[in-house]
């Protein structure tokens, strides 16, 4: 692939990339990793780790909040979506060490599809139908958390609180207790438990998890009328995180970052469509709906760049790119496709639907692309 002008690549050995962030997080609690490059420093005993969901580097310094911390313009990894993202955060691996490598990912050694965040099967509905055993054999997933005896208080939405990936990356820990998870419904909650445990009793890692921004682009799309309500939340979540943080870091360092952005599109290519494409895939495409993967046999390279406008690169030109960072054989063999294409025009997103009413393709807001809106992200420390 071309390295286009208006594509942000992320650098997996800058300390501003959410992945060197992960290799910190991981030394500051004493796990060891062959990173790739230098990770980014943590310094302090205790750490408050904010995770704000889909909060772009454009909406951060839209919102206009001055906060006191040190700021960074920082890059996610690829592809720029919550299973890639969240994944590298929790595990100090690359996108190509752990496997998550969309919203969609397909797995030989489970044999199908499967929903990247909920763990089923894509053609199942509900969540965690695969068993987790298997699960775990079928990804190198390591997450750093489970090498650590750290006390950690987790406060997150209702949704996320009992989702799969807080499962692996919180609960699965060397002895019973050394996780409690508190939820919420809205930020001012958040707030409020945050409050409360500052003045508490010190963990050692307080984890703040806040999706809200992911979910109301996914509804309305960020560059839509209601842009405003966006950024009127933003303010106030910011405003009052920052109060928290010059009050209380002198117990604890705070680390602010976010896991992509996104665009709003207008445009929906549906693969279901397409007989002359699906018939030469050994399996539906897959990954994210602006970052496609595809497993065949033959040569589709023209047929995706002319009928559907994607960036396209080899299996083979991915690993060398170094866009995934480092590729771990497990991964090449079992879960990336043959070709890979990326969307070029930020209105535009791509879908294979498993449901004829499926919600997905209503959402407005999308990401997992290389657009500066998806991939530029705010880093924060107050230390």
């Amino acid at each position: 692939m071309e390295e286009k002008q208006d594509f942000v690549w992320p650098d997996y050995t800058t300390e501003s990339n959410l992945y060197s962030v992960s290799c910190g997080l991981a030394e500051f609690f004493g796990v060891k990793r062959q990173c790739i490059g230098k990770s980014f420093e943590i310094t302090g005993r205790r750490l408050v780790l904010i995770y704000l969901d889909a909060l772009s580097w454009d909406l951060f310094v839209e919102s206009g909040v001055k906060v006191s911390g040190s700021v960074t313009r920082a890059t996610t990894v690829f592809p720029s979506t919550t299973a890639a993202a969240l994944s590298t955060l929790m595990t100090a691996q690359s996108p190509g060490e752990h496997g998550l490598v969309g919203y969609t990912v397909f797995n030989k050694r489970l044999g199908g599809v499967i929903n990247g965040i909920k763990y089923s099967y894509m053609a199942e509905s509900g969540s965690g139908t695969i068993d987790y055993m298997p699960l775990q054999r079928a990804f190198p997933v390591k997450p750093w958390l489970a090498e650590s005896s750290a006390k950690v208080l987790a406060l997150m939405s209702s949704g996320a609180a009992s989702g799969e990936l807080t499962r692996t990356y919180l609960n699965t820990r060397p002895q019973e207790g050394l996780t409690k998870i508190k939820s919420h419904s809205n930020s001012f909650e958040m707030v409020a438990s945050l409050r409360e445990a500052l003045e508490g009793e010190p963990y050692d890692l307080i984890y703040v998890y806040y999706d809200n921004p992911d979910h109301i682009g996914h509804g309305y799309g960020f560059r839509s009328q209601h842009r405003d309500l966006i950024l009127e939340e933003l303010r106030l979540t910011l405003t009052h995180l920052d109060e928290l943080a010059q009050k209380y870091k002198d117990r604890y360092t705070f680390l602010l970052l976010s896991d992509h952005g996104q665009v709003t599109v207008n445009n929906v290519y549906v693969f279901n469509n397409d007989e002359e494409l699906l018939k030469v895939l050994e399996v539906p495409p897959y990954g994210d709906s602006r970052a496609v993967w595809f497993r065949t046999r033959e040569n589709i390279r023209d047929m995706l760049k002319s009928k559907y406008k994607l960036e396209v690169m080899s299996k083979q030109e991915v690993i060398e790119s170094g866009i995934l960072g480092r590729v771990d054989g497990f991964v090449a063999d079992n879960i990336l496709g043959d070709y890979l294409g990326v969307a070029t025009d930020p209105a535009s997103k791509y879908h294979y639907s498993y449901r004829d009413d499926d919600p997905a393709l209503r959402l407005r807001g999308n990401h997992s692309g290389m657009t500066p809106e998806e991939m530029y992200i705010p880093l924060v420390v107050w230390q």
